[in-house]
């Protein structure tokens, strides 16, 4: 049995334009403090749209809203968003979309990421599926790109925004999300006569 040419999108409002969480749900490790405890100056990591910190240009990649993740206090903060998808073991699945990022201290950071199983914020940290923008920089839109083959029949596809320091402001922006079953690979089969030429799945 072969897999569709034109497979269906498996995120939930992967584009954010409900303007809303929709889909998602969040999570926050509280208190957070990137060096240790005691946790000095807690803070929460808010989910807005639209955003207030570091606005990139355009605002949103597709559509009227994308997704914001910022933390507008001096404090410590880490959290975002995750949903757990449905899949096929050892079948290969593609995320992609666009994230901005703006930083102003070392210890921030923004990233979307794959975890091969249920939510666990743990390892978050220790996942090759993941693509990050950090640091005390302002990025503007940039497209990624993460390819799994799940060993579980669920993958769960989240974003991260940090603030291990009590400095400055963080945020992390997102939009355009899809995750898709990667097709089998195809091939032309020329025939003399070109009304037989069609698209055929590779066997």
């Amino acid at each position: 049995m072969f897999r569709s040419l034109y497979a269906s999108e498996l995120l939930k409002n992967g584009d954010f334009e409900t303007g809303d969480t929709t889909g998602w749900k969040y999570w926050e490790t509280f208190p957070w403090d990137g060096d240790g405890a005691p946790v000095e100056s807690p803070a929460h990591v808010d989910i807005a749209f639209p955003g207030t910190v570091g606005i990139p240009t355009p605002p949103a990649t597709s559509g009227s809203f994308s997704l914001t993740q910022q933390v507008g206090a001096n404090g410590t903060a880490r959290g975002g968003l995750y949903q757990e998808v449905k899949v096929m073991i050892n079948t290969p699945y593609i995320l992609t979309g666009n994230m901005a990022f703006y930083g102003d201290d070392i210890g921030d950071v923004a990233l979307i990421g794959i975890l091969d199983g249920s939510w666990n914020p743990v390892l978050a940290f220790t996942t090759v599926n993941k693509n990050y923008i950090g640091g005390n920089t302002v990025s503007s839109w940039v497209e990624i790109s993460l390819m799994i083959i799940p060993t579980k029949d669920i993958i769960t596809v989240f974003t991260e925004t940090r603030q291990d320091w009590a400095h400055g402001n963080v945020a992390g922006w997102y939009d355009s999300f899809s995750l898709m079953l990667v097709p089998e690979p195809t091939k032309l089969l020329i025939s003399k006569n070109p009304k037989n030429n069609l698209v055929h799945k590779e066997r």
